[in-house]
């Protein structure tokens, strides 16, 4: 059986809705469901779920209690992965498993099809693995392995 244990986090919408599409691919794994809104309707009542603050550049004073908040997660789950769609609440998260030992997995979203978003370029350099849903933008550190939409 696999002892992996998955944290799968992001901010809503669109975000989400990804993030639910790779979610097949951890079959057989423990996931745990973070997001910014309260429990989506996707989920059971016997999914583990946390709601997690929500932050963007405009909102950066949020910054200490997200943080707080995402490291409770964390040290209280224990996941063997982090894997974020973003957006900033995903790439706080990077940083925090990254600090915790724990490997990381950045999907950009697939709206962003001229450029890797900001925080995906960030993300680049600090997740173990950086994905990027268009052929055209894959670098030496984002590759391109498919779309999920």
């Amino acid at each position: 059986m696999n002892n992996n244990k998955i944290l799968a986090l992001s901010s809503p919408g669109g975000h989400w809705v990804q993030l639910c599409r790779v979610l097949p691919a951890f079959k057989g794994c423990e996931v745990i469901y973070a997001c910014t809104y309260t429990k989506p309707t996707e989920l059971s009542e016997d999914d583990n779920y946390y709601t997690i603050g929500d932050i963007s550049r405009d909102t950066i004073s949020r910054s200490p209690k997200v943080i707080a908040g995402i490291w409770k997660i964390l040290k209280k789950e224990k996941p063997t992965f982090v894997i974020t769609t973003g957006a900033l609440p995903g790439l706080i998260t990077i940083l925090l498993a990254r600090l915790r030992g724990i490997k990381t997995i950045w999907l950009d979203s697939i709206a962003n099809s001229e450029e890797i978003s900001f925080s995906g370029r960030l993300a680049s350099f600090l997740a173990h693995d950086c994905f990027t849903q268009w052929e055209g933008l894959a670098t030496s550190r984002v590759k391109y392995i498919g779309r999920v939409i």
